[in-house]
């Protein structure tokens, strides 16, 4: 365990211990005796920031970082040396590509006012702080053609009526506007604002034909993502493939490959800046990535249920993701060091599918990454 800094008087330490990993144990050491009887005020709040070297905004830089207080009271001193704990807290010093997390303290007593960081370093070594974009959005390779014509006929039919729609609404936006009713609309200073609007009209429609198809690509399995969410996950405890994951397979699939992967994530928010409006949109880099299972399954028959033909045996342990990650803390939703996994199915042919995770939306008990 390190010590800060002399506080006004006081060092303070955190430590945690193997039987309580959840738990803070703060330890301090009075240097002037005449704290014993001044009953000083302690706050310790844990700040998550973007890098300073990444920092945006001149004016406005809240939206860098976020703080969360995690203890604040009159010290119980009556001796020199005491300890006493601070439960359930996840935090712990942090240095990533993005963010970095610590500790700050703050003492109070007779009109004086000191501040520190205050080490609260893990007990156990994790230091993979590798880019897990490969792990967790591997490049997918498929046949658009293929996959389209091996989709249902109702799918296929419903996919042509929608462009077909859309390219009709387009067609007729168009007509609209070259027949000259755009330069009407709207006059004097803000005579360009409709032509902008009647173009990005345009643009959205003709993206929007694309953007059906591609999104039809998927519908080869209609998956039932409630039920991977619902899944309480815990160290030491198996499950089977048919046990995750569920859905309705709308045409015959051949070697599927079904693989879970794990990541953490550093979240921090990214100050956009888009014609007249500035606004932190949250933003996250995947990192620490591992594989936790991967199977192939030769064939799953169209019009069937997912599970009747995923392996039930119990062959998938989610311990390298216990063992391997980050424990999760979050100072907000837009701050801190998170877990997430998800379920990806591998095709050559056809569009990957993926069921995805997010641990911000769940608690993860600290204890079980200890």
């Amino acid at each position: 365990m390190d010590w800060s800094q002399d506080l006004g008087g006081i060092k303070l330490g955190m430590r945690r211990e193997s039987e309580a990993p959840e738990d803070i144990v703060l330890e301090f050491d009075i240097q002037d005796r005449a704290l014993l009887k001044d009953k000083p005020v302690l706050k310790i709040d844990v700040v998550t920031q973007r890098l300073e070297e990444k920092w945006q905004g001149l004016i406005f830089k809240g939206g860098n970082k976020a703080t969360k207080t995690i203890f604040k009271g009159t010290l119980p001193i009556d001796t020199p040396r005491q300890t006493f704990e601070i439960k359930n807290q996840p935090f712990y010093d942090f240095k990533g590509k993005e963010i970095e997390s610590f500790c700050i303290a703050k003492l109070s007593h007779a009109g004086a006012t000191g501040e520190q960081r205050v080490p609260n370093a893990l007990p156990y070594p994790v230091s993979n702080l590798n880019d897990a974009t490969g792990i967790v959005d591997p490049k997918d390779t498929f046949d658009s053609s293929a996959n389209f014509a091996r989709l249902t006929k109702q799918t296929r039919i419903n996919t042509y009526l929608l462009q077909l729609l859309l390219a009709g609404l387009a067609a007729w936006t168009l007509h609209w506007g070259i027949s000259g009713e755009i330069w009407e609309w709207g006059g004097g200073k803000s005579k360009g604002d409709p032509v902008m609007l009647w173009i990005f009209a345009l643009v959205l429609m003709v993206g929007g034909i694309y953007k059906v198809r591609q999104k039809a690509l998927s519908k080869y399995i209609s998956i039932d993502k409630s039920k991977t969410s619902r899944l309480k996950l815990e160290p030491g405890k198996t499950y089977s493939l048919a046990e995750v994951m569920d859905g309705e397979v709308e045409i015959d699939i051949e070697d599927a490959l079904f693989r879970i992967v794990c990541c953490n994530r550093e979240r921090y928010q990214y100050l956009m800046t888009q014609s007249r409006s500035r606004d932190w949109i949250s933003m996250h880099r995947d990192f620490n990535g591992h594989v936790i299972y991967e199977r192939k399954v030769s064939r799953i028959a169209a019009g069937s249920r997912l599970a009747d033909y995923l392996p039930k045996q119990h062959d998938i342990s989610f311990d390298v993701m216990f063992r391997n990650l980050y424990p999760q803390a979050l100072v907000s939703k837009n701050y801190g060091v998170s877990i997430y996994w998800e379920i990806q199915v591998i095709h050559d042919e056809l569009v990957d599918l993926e069921i995805p995770i997010a641990g911000i939306d769940r608690d993860w008990p600290f204890e079980h990454f200890a």
